[in-house]
């Protein structure tokens, strides 16, 4: 799977392709209807009726859907839900296609079942990757709900249509709910291509709908990975060591002993080669968190920092610019002479820009709980990737597939941290070693101190333009502590730089190349992975050649494109290649809501940024205020989006809003410095996120489309804090090369 190959990820998921009548049966654990279909996204393979399996009233043609004979209609959402609202829009999908109203259904988690063939939440992948296959599932079960009430009335199916939860005869008031029909369906034959609705005769598919959970988050009913208590269970909390990369040396648990509560501490190091989560520490088993964090504070432990103390972040900078001073290591793209045209034009530019490490800061920490017994394995908890967890059990157990069960919880949060299974790997080890149920707690500061960062980077550009202030050529030297380089996968640059991005390809002269720096600091996907940091850097490169050029940003971008569509290949996450046409239109778009090209108000300034990535098109505007101290105020952010079909409007504008708050708190305040081999920020009273009362107001506006959905949970994060430093140039003249920043030191 391409998207998933490019976020680097391995998601442990089995293929079932070629799974066999017997073989799903074994897997399903299904006692009934007289049919029973195994629906498998990719294979989307059937298997048939069952005479000798015992029949239900209920009909279940796939392994999303049941419709009882009762009256209710279940949906199953089989992805994890982190936030990105997959819960509700997946289901959605279904009901589309089932035609059923959505007040009639009831959403249930779907837990981690091979018949789903992978479950996975990263890379706005989720909806792109499983919308046509969802909707057969809807259409399917449709069109034999229609055939079982026209065999019922004796009549052509062609006399028959599906409405609101019923099979309606034409022309007729005569109509049979899909309950009294549910026996009859499950003895049809499955359809392994349903006709699918037009896409102008949705009804539920692109309507704001509210989250399936909100009502439960808002009343706390909702179980998070840190509500789950199986019954029996003890809690660990880990003593980790303070340095990237020590082990333990020794410790005195005397003192942690004598806390009320705790039952017993012990030491693990657990490194396995098919697993690529290595952990290590002290754990502290206690009967309650309190008493395993009270007893974790009292341990004495000496540390192996395997000479990892002497690591800092200016360490790192000057391996940065080290790296700068020689000739990029990885040679990705070259195209004319981009170094004579720099030193042979007049009009010409140099910047280099830098970007600090994140946490993912979720709001949930790292939490997960497993009971590992000599016959089977349960787990249940907050991951991305419950595939990995589940081949992780595998290889730390020696318990084949059908032992390991794996609950789903709802994610307070991911970002890409949880597309690492590090502390279910500790839940699992721990557990397997006490032979009790076992939940491992991260603390605030756990969380932070031992993430898997943003990489940091530095990255030199060159630039120059015509006497028609027209873009001639462009170079890129990028250097950064590569997640690949981490993860041990090459080509390093692949995670770090995007060789297709704009301006390559629209201009003769373009040259990018990468160097890689080393370091002990644990690195892993964030949010707009890659992107998060190129799309600043770009994009702000890209305005100050307009400025140079004298030309208006946003007129200098489109006379760049050129005036025809054009169609441009892209061989990272989103292509294989991208259109000018929609990328222009919602430059256009976001210009007419934020007034771009009106009359200018004093002490009012706005920048723009644009971007493409995994699917979508963005184009943003922040708008900012200068008053008479020369305080510096985010007024308003406008954001137009192409990301083809929307499913859910209320989601998706949650989705869009979300990110650009994202992105200004990494602009703003938000990264960690490293000394000492760690951490220097530990909690929020040091890494500074946004509060309610700096968020600017955001407009959002969706292109229309029938397009294919694309991706967009992760849209506008990356090319906000562009933006928003070109929106502070205009205002004060200043350029911003360095995030994060702050507002106060520019007045």
């Amino acid at each position: 799977m391409k998207s998933l190959d490019t976020l680097g990820i391995n998601t442990g998921d089995d293929k079932h392709n070629d799974i066999s009548r017997r073989k799903f049966l074994k897997l399903s654990g299904l006692t009934g209807p007289g049919l029973i279909i195994g629906f498998n996204l990719i294979s989307k393979h059937a298997v048939g009726a069952d005479s000798s399996v015992p029949a239900t009233n209920d009909f279940e043609p796939n392994v999303f859907l049941r419709i009882g004979s009762d009256g209710s209609i279940v949906i199953k959402a089989k992805n994890p839900e982190i936030g990105q609202g997959v819960k509700t829009s997946f289901p959605q999908i279904i009901a589309e296609e089932l035609e059923v109203d959505w007040r009639q259904i009831r959403v249930e988690q779907g837990h981690y079942d091979l018949r789903f063939d992978g479950q996975f939440a990263g890379g706005s992948t989720s909806v792109k990757e499983n919308f046509l296959q969802l909707r057969k599932a809807g259409a399917a079960a449709r069109e034999m709900l229609v055939e079982a009430a026209s065999r019922k009335w004796g009549l052509p199916i062609s006399e028959c249509y599906a409405k609101s939860g019923f099979v309606c005869q034409k022309n007729k008031d005569i109509k049979a709910s899909y309950a009294e029909l549910a026996e009859d369906a499950s003895k049809l034959g499955y359809r392994e291509a349903p006709k699918l609705k037009d896409v102008k005769d949705f009804k539920i598919i692109g309507k704001g709908l509210a989250g399936v959970d909100n009502f439960d988050i808002v009343t706390g009913k909702a179980e998070f990975g840190l509500d789950a208590k199986p019954k029996g269970m003890l809690v660990a909390v880990i003593a980790r060591c303070p340095v990237r990369g020590g082990k333990v040396k020794s410790f005195d648990a005397s003192k942690a002993l004598l806390i009320s509560g705790v039952k017993e501490v012990f030491d693990f190091d657990f490194t396995q080669n098919d697993i690529r989560e290595s952990v290590n520490g002290v754990a502290v088993i206690a009967e309650n968190t309190w008493a395993a964090i009270k007893g974790r504070n009292a341990l004495v432990v000496n540390w192996d920092f395997k000479n990892g103390e002497n690591e800092n972040s200016e360490r790192i900078r000057q391996a940065f610019e080290e790296n700068l001073r020689k000739t990029g290591s990885e040679q990705l793209r070259k195209d004319g002479n981009p170094e004579d045209v720099f030193l042979q034009s007049p009009k010409k530019l140099e910047a280099t820009y830098e970007v600090q490490f994140l946490s993912h800061a979720p709001m949930e920490p790292m939490n997960y709980i497993a009971d590992v017994q000599p016959d089977q394995c349960n787990l249940w908890g907050p991951t991305q990737v419950p595939g990995l967890v589940r081949r992780n059990a595998q290889t730390i157990t020696g318990l084949p597939t059908e032992k390991i069960s794996i609950k789903l919880t709802r994610v307070g949060g991911g970002f890409g941290r949880r597309l690492n299974a590090d502390y279910s790997v500790e839940a699992i080890v721990i557990s397997k070693k006490i032979g009790k149920p076992v939940q491992v707690v991260w603390t605030r500061e756990d969380d932070m101190s031992n993430d898997l960062y943003r990489p940091a980077g530095m990255y030199r550009f060159k630039g120059t333009v015509d006497d028609q202030g027209k873009m001639t050529s462009w170079q890129l030297h990028a250097t950064s502590t590569s997640r690949y380089m981490y993860a041990n996968r090459t080509p390093h640059s692949s995670s770090e730089v995007f060789p297709d991005s704009f301006p390559a390809g629209f201009i003769s002269h373009f040259k990018i190349e990468y160097s890689p720096v080393k370091t002990n600091i644990a690195t892993g996907a964030w949010r707009g992975p890659g992107h998060n940091a190129t799309a600043f850097v770009e994009e702000s490169f890209t305005d100050e050649l307009a400025h140079l050029a004298g030309k208006d940003p946003v007129v200098f971008r489109l006379e760049t494109m050129g005036v025809m569509n054009k169609i441009m290949p892209y061989r990272d996450h989103g292509g294989p290649e991208y259109r000018t046409d929609r990328l222009k239109n919602v430059m256009n778009e976001v210009c007419k809501m934020a007034d771009w090209y009106g009359v200018k108000t004093t002490g009012v300034y706005k920048g723009f940024a644009c971007h493409f990535m995994f699917g979508a098109y963005v184009a943003q505007v922040v708008i900012v205020s200068v008053n008479s101290q020369k305080q510096i105020k985010i007024e308003k952010v406008f954001c137009a989006v192409d990301c083809g079909l929307v499913i859910n409007e209320s989601g998706a504008k949650n989705q869009i809003e979300g990110g650009i708050i994202d992105g200004l708190q990494i602009a703003l305040g938000a990264a960690i410095t490293i000394e000492k081999g760690g951490s220097k920020e530990k909690n929020f009273d040091t890494y500074k996120l946004f509060r309610l009362k700096d968020a600017p107001s955001i407009d959002v506006y969706f292109v229309p489309s029938q397009e294919s959905p694309e991706g967009l949970g992760e849209m506008s994060t990356p090319p906000i804090s562009a933006a928003l430093c070109n929106a502070i140039f205009a205002a004060t003249g200043k350029r911003i090369r360095r995030l994060p920043f702050s507002l106060v030191t520019l007045t």
